[in-house]
């Protein structure tokens, strides 16, 4: 009995379905053939949900990995949404809904359908290359693209497609129309592929006559339209709202975008655009607009491999694309098992005959060891029935090999990560060359390679083409291929005995002589350079060193990693110095670190803020004078753009991060120099790194409140320095209290020297003096207890920026004044004050208050007295202190 005999339908029927314009019969036919499964039908459930009562969350993220069907169950539910029907009257919902064994979830979307609506399906990389050059906004240029392709607007030239639409916002378009051809002899649409160049005479005549403009108008009318033409994702909103409110009520109009998360890639920028494109679909449209998108990676994945992203709020994201569609491993099998591996009956005899006298055989044959990963293997008769020929490791083993073969560049062309084939189309192609084998036969792993190998890469498929024509042993060919496939596949560990069960073709193979013919094979490919043994692990040879390129550009790195790398070199190797030092007077003062506006370590009342491409608002000027304005205590340092800058730092700690990861001892010696040199040359990059920061900030623009700083391009220290004198100057408006430097000396003879205009109390308060006074009442008058320390910090905090000794000075002279009184356990005399001051340490222990208020006169004459009555001078300054040192002489005597 040959395998195909097994099958309900032919092995080698087309299968597939894309995204492509198809005709009405395969259309139906995939219809037909889709399979809904268990774990889609969950997701649909929420989807259902959502689309009948939560239409704010007008987003659909669908992921899965290369080949598992994502694009297919786009095209299903564009297909399902629409209220096309097909030739012969059938709806697409009357062949998939039936699908669904759920009862509440078919009824849920049946009334899903009811809702009219209609899809317009796409791949946004093709229509992204159809646009051409550089776009500033490459995800609405495709969104506009699409609208107008639906509208029947000419989507080749955007500017065009605003003149018709414009026409036909105002009713003229067919009229305009009909005047050209009369005119013209030609159709609008014959001529539109040249309209700009060798027919602008002549639309230049419709022009003129149908608006009744002149001649040379119609000329320029071009010209001004490609001009004037802008995008907003506003304007797209709202063009989408005025189509919708022109169809019949509760309409809806789908956007399906396949391969949203590959043209996304690691830019958060057009991530955000996709974004706010679904956003103002749902505001403007209400809720009649949705987004649904197909991605490699969940969301979640594919928002913490954003470069750049930290401190980005992916909040919204997360939001508005509610709804997420996952297919797994398990999807797919249940897929192929269904549309490909149907057997005419549950379990046929032939087979079932075949599990039960080799059950205990197949279990232990198909056990990989010596460290690799654990596959499964039938877990009953049931399945062996249902996979066969197939073994389940392969479903799992081959959908990490094409990720790998993907991430690694190995298929040729820009839209085919896995070549041209989803999963279910290479199982097609194994089987198809197993159709004429007995019933008996397994598909082995190598035969993988030829559902492949029509799309990989040339160079990559050399050594394989060599070797089927220099050797003489097909085993080894055949072990040559699976390793092929299996070359970046780390989890799995080729030794002798795994190869061997990659390649195992019947339940009854004598499993001993044929892992001798395996490692015989092996090491005819390793004598041969086409393998690399590594201990008792064999590895398909590539060029090595372009292999190691291609891994660490595909190493992962935290988000977190950049900035950290960024603002080492930037602070700590170009401007080392962790103050700024204030020419006013010669003070230094601490700042905060800042990177895109993230706090880099310590916070300060004063930051520097270097601004670098990775911003939210790089390249918006009146964004950043504006942020520049509503943070006075800031120094914005925006970097002038430089490609190379933020590609060479992610790239250093790519390579850093991967020669750490592998240059261990499981290395081998040819691996272990290429990673030296690696490291060699990464040690370089980091230097031009950092020349290149001190580069960069001497040509960065300085904004200080808003206003940018007029120093010239220099060196880069330098340049700072300039730019710190204006941000102290505004941060500390009342720094200019201060007059001249305050020093011990200074802080001696305002305490001890003798001076009756300080003392006597009626010179008048220094402004610094008053701020000082009234901070030490207003604290009082609320009940507080204020410290040297308190003072000190106080006045140290913006806006006074005052150093320390300065504002110890304004306490001595308050104290000599008579205003305020110093104490600790006791109150303190002038002495006991300038000891005390002077420790810093003591600061937090020395109580300021307000001074009780005395008659001076009084005071000068208990001190007259006490000089009559003990023949000695009072020398204390302060009226308490005069009054214990009579009190003192009094007890003596």
């Amino acid at each position: 009995m040959k395998i195909q005999e097994l099958f309900i339908k032919p092995i080698d029927r087309p299968i597939e379905g894309v995204i492509k314009a198809d005709d009405d019969r395969n259309l139906r036919n995939e219809l037909d053939e889709y399979v809904v499964t268990a774990e889609v039908s969950k997701s649909l459930s929420d989807f259902a949900d959502r689309y009948l009562n939560e239409v704010s969350a007008n987003g659909v993220w669908i992921s899965g990995f290369f080949g598992s069907g994502k694009s297919h169950l786009l095209k299903m539910l564009s297909l399902l949404l629409d209220q096309q029907p097909l030739k012969d009257g059938t709806r697409p919902a009357e062949v998939l809904l039936p699908k669904i064994e759920d009862a509440i979830l078919q009824g849920d979307l049946q009334r899903v359908v009811r809702i009219p609506a209609h899809s317009i399906l796409f791949n946004i990389d093709q229509k992204s290359d159809a646009i051409g050059g550089d776009q500033g906004s490459p995800v609405l240029d495709v969104f506009v693209k699409v609208l107008d392709e639906y509208q029947g607007y000419y989507a080749k030239q955007k500017h065009i497609a605003q003149f018709e639409y414009d026409l036909d916002a105002r009713g003229q378009l067919a009229q305009f129309k009909a005047a050209y051809a009369r005119i013209a002899g030609r159709t609008w649409e014959e001529d539109l592929p040249v309209i700009e160049t060798l027919e602008n005479e002549t639309f230049a005549q419709v022009y003129a006559e149908f608006f009744g403009k002149s001649y040379d108008e119609g000329l320029k009318t071009f010209d001004r339209l490609r001009t004037n033409y802008k995008l907003s994702i506003e304007g797209f909103a709202q063009r989408v709202r005025d189509y919708i409110n022109k169809q019949p009520p509760g309409f809806r109009l789908n956007f399906f975008v396949d391969e949203a998360g590959q043209f996304i890639g690691q830019d958060s920028k057009l991530m955000l655009n996709l974004q706010t494109i679904a956003e103002s679909l749902s505001t403007v449209c209400q809720g009649r607009a949705w987004v649904f998108v197909t991605s490699q990676g969940n969301l979640q994945s594919v928002l913490g491999e954003l470069r750049g992203s930290a401190g980005q709020d992916f909040t919204k994201i997360q939001g508005r694309f509610k709804t997420r569609l996952t297919l797994t491993s398990a999807d797919v099998r249940e897929v192929i098992q269904k549309r490909l591996l149907a057997k005419t009956e549950a379990e046929p005899v032939a087979l079932t005959s075949i599990y039960d006298r080799e059950k205990e055989n197949l279990q232990t044959l198909y056990r990989f060891g010596d460290g690799s990963v654990d596959y499964k293997g039938w877990r009953g008769s049931d399945e062996f029935c249902a996979y066969y020929p197939f073994v389940p490791y392969q479903f799992d083993l081959f959908q990490r090999a094409i990720e790998q073969l993907s991430l690694h560049n190995a298929f040729t062309g820009k839209h085919t990560a896995v070549g041209e084939r989803s999963m279910l189309g290479v199982f097609q192609e194994v089987a198809k060359q197993l159709r004429n084998d007995e019933v008996g036969c397994l598909a082995t792993f190598d035969l993988m390679y030829e559902g492949i190998a029509a799309t990989l890469q040339g160079n990559l498929q050399t050594a394989l083409r060599q070797a089927e024509t220099r050797l003489s042993n097909p085993l080894a060919v055949r072990i040559l291929k699976a390793l092929f496939l299996l070359k970046w596949v780390r989890e799995f560990k080729p030794t002798p005995r795994n190869v061997a069960i990659l390649l195992i073709d019947r339940p009854n193979i004598n499993i001993a002589e044929h892992e001798k013919a395996v490692r015989e094979a092996l090491n005819l490919l390793e004598s041969q350079s086409y393998l690399q043994r590594n201990g008792e692990q064999y590895e398909f040879l590539t060029d090595l060193e372009k292999d190691i390129e291609v891994e660490i550009k595909n190493t992962d790195i935290d988000a977190s990693e950049l900035p950290k790398l960024m603002a080492e070199m930037l602070f700590l190797d170009v401007l080392r110095e962790p103050k700024i030092r204030y020419e006013g007077n010669n003070q230094d003062y601490t700042y905060a670190r800042k990177l895109d506006d993230q706090l880099m370590g310590k916070d300060a009342d004063i930051a520097v803020n270097i601004i670098t491409p990775e911003h939210d608002n790089y390249g918006e000027a009146q964004v950043l004078a504006a942020q520049s304005t509503s943070r006075p205590n800031e120094m914005m340092v925006v970097l002038p753009a430089d490609a190379k800058l933020i590609p060479d730092s992610i790239l250093f700690l790519k390579t850093n991060k991967y020669i750490q990861q592998n240059m261990g001892a499981s290395a081998d010696e040819t691996r272990k120099a290429i990673l030296t040199q690696r490291g060699q040359q990464n040690s370089r990059r980091r230097n031009e790194l950092r020349d290149l920061c001190m580069e960069l900030l001497g040509r960065a623009t300085i904004h200080v409140n808003g206003s940018p700083l007029l120093i010239a391009e220099g060196d880069a220290r330098n340049r700072m320095s300039k730019g710190y004198q204006s941000l102290i100057a505004v941060a500390y408006p009342k720094l200019k209290m201060l007059k001249g430097s305050y020093d011990e000396a200074l802080l001696s003879k305002t305490l001890l020297q003798q001076d009756d205009m300080l003392s006597s109390g009626q010179m008048a308060l220094t402004e610094a003096e008053q701020e000082v006074l009234t901070s030490v009442k207003r604290n009082q008058d609320s009940g507080g207890r204020a410290s040297v320390e308190d003072i000190v910090r106080e006045f140290g905090r913006r806006s006074y920026g005052w150093y320390p000794l300065a504002v110890v000075v304004q306490l001595a002279r308050l104290f000599r004044m008579g205003k305020i009184e110093l104490r600790t356990a006791d109150l303190l005399d002038a002495r006991a004050a300038l000891e005390a001051l002077r420790n810093s340490r003591q600061h937090a222990s020395i109580r300021v208050r307000l001074q009780e208020q005395f008659d001076a006169s009084i005071v000068t004459a208990l001190k007259r007295w006490h000089h009559e009555f003990f023949g000695r001078i009072n020398e204390a300054t302060e009226p308490r202190a005069v009054g214990m040192c009579q009190e003192g002489r009094s007890q003596k005597g």
